[in-house]
């Protein structure tokens, strides 16, 4: 199925989602296998480095990139699935977010999604 990545995510919102500049958009991903992360870590893809958003792991708990800290929270927090909520979305948010799930003993699994902002209609 194209939902599935890399074989053990399964990115729920599947590959591009479209949103209306100033509107709302949630990401989430799932762990498909029975492993548990031990850390959930949400990433934009940048140029160079891809960009750190939001974490969560049970030690420390959310953590939000303060940069990106009023327009981001979590839906869901967990260590089998996470979701993350992006208000007042704007052209800097377009393109493509991935959740990394730091499994033990699979290593770094991820999920990969895309996003497309368009202009209100005049």
């Amino acid at each position: 199925s194209a939902l599935l990545q890399m074989l053990t995510v399964q990115v729920e919102e599947g590959k591009v989602q479209e949103v209306q500049a100033g509107g709302n958009v949630t990401f989430s991903c799932r762990l498909i296998t029975n492993e548990d992360a031990l850390q959930v870590t949400w990433q934009k893809e940048t140029e160079g480095e891809d960009d750190n958003i939001a974490t969560y792991s049970t030690v420390n708990g959310q953590k939000i990139v303060k940069s990106y800290g009023s327009n981001v929270s979590f839906v869901h927090s967990g260590l089998q699935a996470s979701a993350i909520s992006l208000q007042g979305v704007t052209f800097q948010d377009e393109g493509c977010y991935k959740c990394i799930f730091n499994t033990f003993p699979s290593g770094a699994v991820t999920g990969r999604m895309c996003l497309k902002v368009y202009g209100k209609a005049l």
